[in-house]
């Protein structure tokens, strides 16, 4: 009699949590999104605001504060804006089961969230899994520009030290 009762309550607690977790899901709530993007080097730091990259990818046009930085990283900024638009195709439906469900899409996200991500690092492969499927949803399509528009944070950090490493021994491994 004692172990039905507990199973009952069990019972009635796990459907109340289910229709109270239904219900806060539904409620509409402030979108999160990403509205700066923070370049680390080492010590230095250097923050240009999503808007600014958007006007770059749309116009070509540069801000002062991503005209700095593009100077200092002796960047071309025409190259910079063909990175953040290239579209890539993403199924989402695939994208979600065949790659990012998988141990490999686990790694790579972790690898990426290493060198992209929030400040905190805790959550980087959830939200990098989010942003890439939030991009793909609507086109079934992924730029750069729409990853960081869509991560869920509001500020993106990149490490730009390990992100040159990565990129040189990237260069290295394809020579």
């Amino acid at each position: 009699m004692l172990i039905s009762n507990i199973f009952m309550w069990f019972r009635e607690v796990g459907i109340s949590i289910l229709v109270a977790s239904m219900t806060v899901s539904l409620i509409p709530s402030e979108a999160k999104a990403s509205e700066k993007i923070v370049f680390q080097y080492g010590v230095v730091t250097q923050s240009v605001s999503l808007e600014d990259l958007q006007i770059l990818a749309e116009t070509g046009e540069t801000s002062s504060s991503l005209n700095f930085l593009l100077k200092v990283g002796k960047q071309n900024p025409e190259l910079i804006r063909w990175i953040v638009r290239q579209q890539f195709p993403a199924d989402t439906k695939q994208l979600i089961y065949n790659l990012l469900n998988t141990a490999p899409g686990e790694y790579i996200l972790s690898q990426t969230g290493s060198f992209v991500g929030s400040k905190s690092e805790r959550a980087n492969v959830k939200a990098l899994r989010g942003a890439l499927v939030k991009s793909a949803s609507d086109d079934n399509a992924i730029s750069l520009i729409e990853l960081l528009e869509n991560y869920p944070t509001q500020q993106v950090y990149v490490n730009s030290k390990l992100l040159a490493k990565v990129k040189d021994n990237l260069s290295d491994f394809i020579e």
